[in-house]
C-alpha cells in the first residue's frame, strides 16, 4: 500500500477468499480484488536472469554479471528472491558521426545536429559530421530513438523512400571501454508532391456523381504547380472547397511527410469523414529530373443528420450553484447536422432539463433548470482570422458560434433566474498536440435574476445585516436583484498531456486574460446616453428592470488566472498529484467591483474542501450575524472576491482492484487557499489582501476520500477536516475530528 515493502496484502485477500470462504461467490470477490501468490519457478528466474543480462548489454555493461539468490523464510512456505548484479564498466561512445548524407543543404545538416539525440554540447564537430560526446554510455536504445529521429527529419525533407532499413548504426570497439559509432544512411531520392486526387464516398444512394478541379500554385515561386481532382459519389452536400482548404500541402512543394499526416488531421477533425486513407502513386520524373510523388485520397463521408437522446449527471459549482454540492439528473434531446452548408460545418441544437439536490446537506431538491443552446462550428479559422489558418501550420483550427437561453429556479436562495442568455463567438487553435490558444472574440451574458416573495426579508436582510458600509449593501442588492450585461474579449493559452479521465500522469496549465464590459461601455456613452455615463443600457423585455431600477447594469474589469496541474506516478498503484491556481480582477472605469460571475468563490468539493460551497473568504470576514437561522455556522461568501490563491496535493493509492468492476482508490489530501477584496472593492477590511498578513488568511484543511472508478465513471467521496481557520487564528483544528466536511463529486477533484 503506497509502496510500502513486504505490505503484500493483495495476497491476504486472495488467500482470505480461497481459504476461510471457501472460494464461494464472496469469496471469489476477495480473490477477484486480491492477487494469487507467486509460485517459486526456476525456469522464470532463469529467464529473468538473461532478461536483465540483456538489459545491462542493451545499456553498455559489458562485463556484467546477473545471479538469483534464493533464501528461504521463516515464515511458512514463502522465500526472498535477490538480483545480485555486478555491473563492472560500462561502455562508452567515443566518436559519434554521420554517413551518407552529403546531398543535405547546409542548413539541414546545422538542423540535423541541433535536434539529434546524441548531445553535442561543448563538442567540437567537425565537418564530417562527427564529435566526440562528452563521456556518453553506449546505448542501444537510444541510438534506436536517433534512428526513428532520422526517418522523421529525412521523410519532412524530400526523401520519401527512407525507412528503418535504410538506416543503421555501425559500431566499431575501437578499445575495450569504448566504442565509436557511425549512423550509415542510404538517402535515395529527394521527391517533391505531384498532383492530388480525392475519392468521396457517401451515403446517399440516389446521389448523383460529379466532378471538380482545380489547378493549385506551388507554394514555392519558382515551382511549377498542379491539379487537384475530386470524384464525388453518394454525395451531394459536400464541397469541393473544403478539400482544397483542409489540404497542408501543394503540388511543386518539397515531400514533407508531417503536412501529409497534417491533411489527414484535418480531414478527421472535421468530423464529417468516417473513413480517410492517404496512398501514394508510382512516382513521376520529370524532364528537368524532378521526381514528383502523386496522391491518391480516399474519404468516405457520415451520416449528415444525427439526433440522440440522453441521461445525464452532473455536478454544480460556481456562480449558478448555490447549495453546499449540488448534484443533478436530467434529459437531453441533441439534433446534429454535419455538414450544414458542405463546408465541414456542423449545426447542433440542443435542449435539456434538469432538477438537482443538496446532497451534502441532504436538503431535498433545491433547484430545477431548462437551457437550450444552438451552436455552429467550422473545421477552420473563419474572419477575422481565416488568412491565419491559410498562412500558418497549425495542427489543428475550430471556430465557433454558440447561443444560449436558461431559465432556472434556486430554491435555496428563493430565487427565479427568468432569464438568462449569452453569445459566444471562440477561435480554437492547436499549436501542437498539447499546446492551444482559445481566443473568445464575443462572449456576451445577459441576466436577470427575478426575486421570489420574501426573498429580501428572509435571505437578503438576514446578509446585509452583517455589512455596515451602505455603498457595499447597495451593490450587494445589485448583485442579487438587477439585470446584468456582460461582455468579455478572452486569451487563454493552455497545454496539456494528462488523460481528462484517469488524471495518473502528465500536466495541465493553462493561464488566460480577459477584458470584459467595454461593449456595455460603448453602448452607454455612444449610442444611448449620448456622451454621458449612466453605467446601465437598455434591456429587452425579459432582460429589464422594474420601477425606478429599469435597465441592466454593466461593469467594466480585467480578470487574469493561470493553473498548474502536476500528477507524477510513483508507483504501480500510486499518484501523486498538486495543483496551483491564482487569479486577479480588477474593476475598471467607473466600476469599483467586477461582474458577479467574473469573481472568484472558494469552497467546496473542487477547491479547498474543508469548506463548503463558496464558504471560504474574503480574507477574515464572517457574514453571519447571532440570529441567522438560514445559512450555516460558516457562512455563505456571497461576495466573492477579486485576488484568489489555492493549492491541493493528493495521493491516490489503488487499494483494490476490479472489486464490483470497479477500482478502489484511496485518498489522502490537504488543501490551501482563500479569496480577498482587492483595492478597489469598497468591502469589509477584514476580507481585503494585504501582503504583510494573507498568509494568515489561508484556509488549510485536510483529509482522506475514497474513488470508485469504472472505465467510463468516476465516484469520490471526500472527508476533510479544517486545519486552519482564517475567522478563528490562533487554533489548530479548531473542529477537532468532529463532523467532518464530507464532499461528494463526479471524476476526480482536479
Amino acid at each position: 500500500m503506497v509502496g510500502v515493502p513486504g505490505f503484500t496484502w493483495w495476497r491476504w485477500l486472495y488467500q482470505f477468499g480461497d481459504g476461510p470462504l471457501g472460494g464461494n461467490a464472496i469469496g471469489r470477490v476477495f480473490m477477484r480484488a486480491g492477487e494469487p501468490p507467486a509460485l517459486l519457478d526456476g525456469t522464470i528466474l532463469d529467464s529473468d536472469t538473461e532478461q536483465l543480462r540483456l538489459f545491462y548489454l542493451r545499456e553498455g555493461f559489458r562485463d556484467v554479471g546477473v545471479e538469483a539468490e534464493i533464501t528461504r523464510l521463516s515464515i511458512g512456505d514463502r522465500v526472498r528472491v535477490e538480483f545480485k548484479i555486478e555491473e563492472g564498466t560500462p561502455t562508452t561512445i567515443r566518436n559519434f558521426g554521420y554517413f551518407g548524407i552529403d546531398d543535405l543543404l547546409v542548413s539541414e545538416k546545422q538542423d540535423l545536429l541541433l535536434e539529434s539525440m546524441i548531445p553535442t554540447e561543448g563538442a567540437a564537430i567537425s565537418d564530417s559530421l562527427t564529435w566526440q560526446p562528452d563521456n556518453l554510455r553506449y546505448s542501444e536504445p537510444l541510438l534506436v530513438q536517433e534512428r526513428q529521429r532520422l526517418i522523421r527529419f529525412l521523410r519532412d525533407r524530400g526523401y520519401a523512400d527512407v525507412y528503418r532499413d535504410a538506416i543503421h548504426a555501425v559500431v566499431y570497439p575501437m578499445y575495450p571501454d569504448s566504442f565509436d559509432v557511425t549512423m550509415a544512411v542510404e538517402l535515395g531520392s529527394r521527391y517533391r508532391f505531384g498532383d492530388i486526387h480525392y475519392d468521396v464516398e457517401g451515403p446517399q444512394q440516389d446521389a448523383e456523381a460529379r466532378a471538380d478541379t482545380t489547378a493549385l500554385a506551388s507554394s514555392e515561386s519558382v515551382q511549377e504547380g498542379g491539379m487537384l481532382t475530386a470524384a464525388f459519389t453518394g454525395e451531394r452536400r459536400l464541397d469541393f472547397d473544403l478539400l482544397e482548404r483542409t489540404l497542408q500541402f501543394r503540388p511543386g512543394d518539397q515531400y514533407n511527410q508531417s503536412r501529409l499526416l497534417a491533411t489527414k488531421r484535418r480531414l478527421d477533425a472535421t468530423g464529417v469523414f468516417a473513413f480517410s486513407d492517404i496512398e501514394p502513386a508510382i512516382p513521376d520524373t520529370l524532364d528537368d529530373g524532378t521526381i514528383r510523388l502523386d496522391h491518391h485520397i480516399r474519404l468516405r463521408t457520415r451520416v449528415r443528420h444525427q439526433a440522440r437522446f440522453e441521461t445525464f449527471m452532473q455536478q454544480r459549482s460556481g456562480a449558478l450553484a448555490d447549495s453546499d454540492n449540488e448534484l443533478g439528473m436530467g434529459l437531453g434531446v441533441t439534433y446534429s447536422n454535419l455538414n450544414l452548408f458542405g463546408g465541414g460545418e456542423a449545426l447542433t441544437i440542443n435542449s435539456t432539463g434538469s432538477i438537482s439536490a443538496d446532497i451534502a446537506g441532504f436538503g431535498g431538491f433545491t433547484s430545477a433548470q431548462w437551457e437550450n443552446s444552438i451552436g455552429l462550428s467550422y473545421p477552420y479559422l473563419t474572419f477575422p482570422l481565416g488568412r491565419l489558418d491559410r498562412l500558418s501550420s497549425l495542427y489543428d483550427a475550430r471556430s465557433q458560434m454558440t447561443i444560449s437561453l436558461l431559465a432556472a429556479r434556486r430554491d435555496a436562495l428563493r430565487l427565479t433566474l427568468r432569464g438568462r442568455g449569452g453569445a459566444r463567438y471562440r477561435f480554437e487553435l492547436r499549436h501542437t498536440e498539447n499546446l492551444a490558444s482559445i481566443i473568445d472574440l464575443v462572449d456576451l451574458s445577459v441576466s436577470n435574476p427575478d426575486t421570489l416573495s420574501g426573498f429580501k426579508e428572509i435571505f437578503l436582510d438576514d446578509i446585509l445585516t452583517t455589512v455596515d458600509d451602505p455603498v457595499q449593501q447597495a451593490q450587494i442588492i445589485e448583485d442579487y436583484t438587477r439585470p446584468q450585461f456582460n461582455n468579455a474579449l478572452r486569451y487563454t493559452l493552455r497545454s496539456t498531456t494528462v488523460d481528462p479521465f484517469r488524471r495518473d500522469r502528465g500536466h495541465y496549465r493553462e493561464a488566460s486574460i480577459e477584458f470584459g464590459g467595454n461593449i456595455g461601455r460603448l453602448l452607454d456613452g455612444w449610442v444611448f446616453s449620448h456622451g454621458t455615463v449612466d453605467g446601465t443600457i437598455p434591456g429587452f423585455a425579459v432582460f429589464d428592470g422594474s420601477g425606478q431600477n429599469r435597465g441592466m447594469i454593466y461593469r467594466q474589469y480585467v480578470r487574469m488566472s493561470a493553473e498548474v496541474r502536476r500528477y507524477q506516478p510513483i508507483s504501480e498503484r500510486a499518484t501523486f498529484a498538486w495543483k496551483v491556481f491564482t487569479g486577479f480582477a480588477h474593476p475598471t472605469g467607473n466600476a469599483d467591483v467586477v461582474p458577479f460571475d467574473r469573481r472568484f468563490y472558494s469552497g467546496g468539493a473542487n477547491s479547498v474542501r474543508a469548506w463548503r460551497l463558496r464558504e471560504l473568504g474574503p480574507g477574515a470576514a464572517r457574514f453571519t450575524s447571532d440570529a441567522d437561522s438560514l445559512v450555516s455556522s460558516e457562512g455563505a461568501n456571497i461576495l466573492g472576491g477579486d485576488i484568489k490563491f489555492e493549492a491541493s496535493a493528493e495521493l491516490r493509492t489503488v487499494v483494490i482492484r476490479r472489486l464490483l468492476e470497479a477500482d478502489w482508490i484511496f485518498t489522502l489530501f490537504a488543501d490551501a487557499g482563500n479569496v480577498w477584496l482587492g483595492p478597489r472593492n469598497p468591502g469589509v477590511d477584514d476580507g481585503r489582501f494585504r501582503f504583510d498578513s494573507f498568509m494568515g488568511d489561508m484556509g488549510l484543511g485536510a483529509g482522506f476520500g475514497l474513488r470508485l472508478g469504472w472505465e467510463y465513471l468516476i465516484v469520490r467521496l471526500d472527508a476533510a477536516y479544517k486545519v486552519h481557520d482564517p475567522r478563528r487564528r490562533g487554533d489548530i483544528l479548531p473542529d477537532r475530528f468532529r463532523e467532518p466536511v464530507l464532499q461528494f463529486g463526479i471524476g476526480h477533484t482536479f
